[in-house]
């Protein structure tokens, strides 16, 4: 893969998403959304590649996975009005099939083009599937922990106040008082806490605290960790006992996993508090 490769895809994704553009002002601000997720998980993917020390070219082919990891959900809101694949269609295949049906990675070797198109169909699985080449697992875990961060970002830029709140970032699920006692036994035991089992924001909430236990480099620790996320995250919580409980497990567990980062590693979300 070449660079000449990339800004092609980057044109590529620019006028697809600007074909989803509309004058209704709150779908405007969903598709705006996934667009600059898109765009800033490819800057964290770049990051994390570099930081496993990957040749440029293999940078590249991670940096166009976070490019089409989304490319399902602009139609997906279009049709559906909704980012919860549950109530419309699962993104990540359909991301598949949009860049299978426009031919738009045939610019690359046949094994290039199944890293990305596994890395888009299963980026969103509730776990790693078996893939017969490391490869293929390698790149899948890079984009999970990329799209992870950026989400941790946008989640927390709303709920904190410092961004007018897209309708669909929250699934659709009410502020109701009150967790899900389920999610916090899923926290205890380092397991991810499933979808199926959210019944309001407090949950999703605990269902992104889960998603440390599925993080896979290091650097992706270092990175939760710079951003504060854990903390920021409990804040948004009741001030309970078992919630103080989950927060020290997880605290811990990312001590452990963590290294340090390059002082200018080009992602502070935190800092930037967007």
């Amino acid at each position: 893969m070449t660079e000449r490769d990339i800004e092609n895809f980057r044109t590529f994704f620019a006028d697809y998403v600007r074909s989803f553009y509309s004058h209704v002002p709150e779908d405007q601000k969903n598709i705006a959304l996934k667009e600059e997720h898109s765009l800033l998980v490819c800057r964290i993917i770049r990051i994390l590649a570099r930081e496993q020390g990957l040749a440029p070219d293999k940078v590249l082919i991670a940096e166009t996975i976070g490019l089409f990891h989304d490319i399902g959900r602009f139609p997906q809101y279009a049709r559906y009005k909704t980012f919860r694949d549950s109530l419309s269609v699962n993104h990540g295949n359909l991301g598949v099939e949009i860049l299978t049906e426009k031919n738009v990675l045939a610019p690359l070797p046949g094994e290039e083009q199944r890293i990305v198109l596994n890395a888009v169909r299963f980026h969103n699985a509730f776990a790693v599937p078996h893939l017969p080449d490391p490869e293929d697992v390698f790149f899948l875990r890079l984009i999970r922990d990329a799209d992870k961060l950026d989400i941790w970002r946008i989640f927390l830029g709303f709920f904190e106040g410092k961004n007018a709140k897209a309708s669909a970032v929250g699934l659709g699920l009410p502020e109701t008082p009150g967790y899900s006692k389920k999610a916090i036994a899923c926290l205890r035991d380092r397991k991810s806490v499933a979808l199926s089992l959210l019944k309001n924001m407090n949950d999703f909430k605990l269902t992104q605290l889960s998603w440390v236990y599925d993080l896979n480099f290091s650097s992706s620790f270092a990175l939760l960790a710079e951003n504060d996320f854990i903390r920021r995250l409990v804040a948004l919580l009741p001030d309970t006992e078992e919630i103080k409980e989950v927060e020290a497990l997880l605290n811990d567990y990312v001590s452990r996993m963590r290294k340090p980062l390059p002082e200018e590693h080009g992602y502070a979300a935190g800092r930037q508090g967007t």
